[in-house]
């Protein structure tokens, strides 16, 4: 390793994949991040797209859920494989902390011994953070969620808030625009991998993420769309048909594609994880997904398909991120 930082260009092909992503989630740690793009994984869709449904069946944990509300921060989930199951909760300070504050925000970790802790770290979290439930503050502080196991892939994804389409009771109209710029902020990175979530409950051309990713990415080469709730369309309808167009790359053209997923509903998220598994295999394997190859339909091949995505991006833009660390 070089004197440049944690990583140096000579060594990127004798490091493990899981040296290189650790040394770029260390230098995120660091604050690096605030300076230089790294390369991520980002998680973005309109609200009730089903983004937390996604989330929690890539790393395979409970996350609370609160339907109405919209998450008001940014959340890395760091997914490591080992042989005992580990939580930790910890806080990334935010760019626009001061010294002082960002030293406290960064004082706050929590190692967890049970899923149903979860929330409770997290509401302390956002305490921490100065988010309380009747306030719409934002923040630009991040959440970091590291998560190990046996069963767990070697993966990175940094959630983010659900696009807002009009304003109500618990979203200002001014949220409105600060979720759309921090979204935004994301997206532009050319680093990041945009992972849209998009709801087979709505009509794809009106989801807000689709417009802003195409926005950041008109020519489709970093952005790879997660189709949900296709178990919304009715058998046989023209929206049934347009949704299996999408998801054959046929419409929307991206170059890493589509893939399809059915997660819990609200009314089932008491469902075991390996439940809600069997039911999406069930789902997916009839009908017109069936024309689907089956590396582009269910969350165990999306695991696969993220890491790879990941490590790729992680070894094509590292030498240029040297350059600007320098």
């Amino acid at each position: 390793m070089s004197a440049q930082g944690e990583l140096d260009v000579k060594d990127i092909h004798s490091l493990s994949d899981v040296q290189l992503l650790d040394d770029i989630d260390s230098l995120r740690a660091h604050g690096i991040n605030h300076l230089v793009a790294l390369p991520q994984l980002i998680v973005c869709g309109d609200q009730s797209s089903g983004k937390s449904s996604v989330l929690e069946a890539v790393s395979g944990i409970p996350f609370p859920s609160k339907d109405t509300l919209c998450t008001r921060f940014a959340t890395e989930v760091v997914l490591r494989r080992a042989t005992q199951e580990e939580v930790k909760v910890s806080i990334l300070p935010g760019p626009s902390r001061v010294s002082k504050d960002a030293a406290e925000v960064q004082s706050f970790q929590h190692d967890l011994h049970t899923w149903e802790s979860l929330e409770d770290a997290m509401n302390q979290a956002m305490n921490s953070m100065g988010l309380h439930d009747d306030t719409g503050t934002f923040t630009d502080d991040v959440l970091r969620i590291d998560i190990s196991g046996p069963s767990k892939p070697h993966l990175t994804i940094v959630d983010l808030p659900g696009l807002i389409h009009t304003h109500g009771k618990s979203q200002k109209p001014e949220d409105v625009v600060v979720v759309q710029q921090l979204v935004r902020h994301y997206m532009a990175n050319e680093r990041s991998v945009i992972l849209a979530i998009v709801s087979a409950k709505n009509d794809y051309a009106n989801q807000i993420v689709l417009k802003m990713a195409r926005e950041v990415d008109p020519r489709g080469l970093r952005t790879l769309g997660i189709i949900t709730k296709p178990d919304t369309l009715a058998l046989g309808s023209e929206s049934e048909t347009a949704y299996l167009n999408l998801a054959k790359n046929l419409d929307i053209k991206f170059t890493l594609g589509w893939h399809v997923l059915k997660n819990r509903e609200y009314s089932s998220r008491t469902v075991s994880l390996t439940e809600r598994n069997q039911a999406e295999a069930e789902f997916l394997s009839q009908g017109v997904w069936v024309q689907l190859s089956r590396s582009d339909v269910t969350i165990a091949p999306l695991r696969r398909r993220l890491s790879r995505v990941l490590l790729s991006q992680i070894k094509t833009e590292v030498p240029s991120l040297l350059r600007e660390i320098g």
